[in-house]
C-alpha cells in the first residue's frame, strides 16, 4: 500500500492543480455501455484462467459523473447490469457449483466509485480501478447472497471530446459473506459518451 501512495500522490497532486478529468474532459455526465464474456476463474483478478471463457455474459448501462477519490480524479456511478447465461459448462471438468449457467441469468444494480491514474503527460489515456455495492436481483447456489461487492480494474482512451472507449475485468463477490463466494468475472469492452 506504501509503495502505491508513492506512486500515486504527485499524480494525484498533478491531476487536482490541472483540475482535468481524464473520464469526463471538460464535460459533468457520462452514459457509458459495456458489454462483457465471463469467465470461471473463482479468482479476483482474472489472469491465470484468461483461457477458460463460459456461456456466461454481460450487458450495463451506467450514469457517471466527475468527483475526485483522495486527490485523483474520479467518477461517481449508478450502474443497471444484466448478466446472461446459457447452457452448461463444467469448470475444468467438474463443478464445484451448479454449471447450469442459465441459472446465474440476473439483474444486478450497482453503486460505484472508480478513480484514474494518467502515467507521464498522456491526456487521452488513462488506467485505473474502482470498488462498489451492488445489489442482484436473485439469490443463487453460486454466490447465495444478493449483496455483491464489485471491484473493477480498466484501461481508457478518450477520442475526442465527447466518446471514451475502455478495457474492463469486472469482478463481483459476496465478500465471504455468504457460504459459498464463486465469484463472477468478466472482461468487457466499453464506450461511453460525455455531455
Amino acid at each position: 500500500m506504501t509503495v502505491f501512495a508513492i506512486v500515486t500522490l504527485p499524480l494525484a497532486a498533478a491531476a487536482e492543480a490541472s483540475g482535468f478529468n481524464p473520464f469526463f474532459g471538460d464535460k459533468q455526465n457520462q452514459v457509458h455501455f459495456m458489454l462483457g464474456q465471463g469467465f470461471d476463474s473463482g479468482e479476483l483478478i482474472l489472469a491465470k484462467y484468461i483461457n477458460r471463457p463460459v456461456p456466461y455474459y454481460l450487458a450495463s448501462f451506467t450514469y457517471s459523473q466527475p468527483n475526485s477519490f483522495f486527490r485523483m480524479p474520479g467518477r461517481q456511478s449508478m450502474s443497471f447490469i444484466k448478466t446472461i447465461g446459457f447452457g452448461r459448462e463444467s469448470y475444468f471438468g467438474h463443478c464445484p457449483y451448479d454449471c447450469e449457467w442459465g441459472d446465474y441469468s440476473a439483474e444486478i444494480f450497482m453503486l460505484s466509485q472508480d478513480f484514474a491514474i494518467q502515467p507521464f503527460d498522456w491526456k487521452k489515456t488513462y488506467f485505473g480501478a474502482g470498488l462498489g455495492v451492488a445489489v442482484q436481483g436473485k439469490y443463487n447456489d453460486r454466490l447465495n447472497t444478493k449483496f455483491l461487492i464489485p471491484f473493477r480494474m480498466f484501461a481508457g482512451h478518450r477520442i475526442n471530446d465527447s466518446w471514451n472507449v475502455e478495457f474492463v475485468m469486472q469482478h463481483f463477490s459476496n465478500g465471504d459473506t455468504g457460504d459459498r463466494n464463486g465469484v463472477y468475472n468478466f472482461y468487457a469492452l466499453g464506450v461511453a459518451y460525455n455531455f
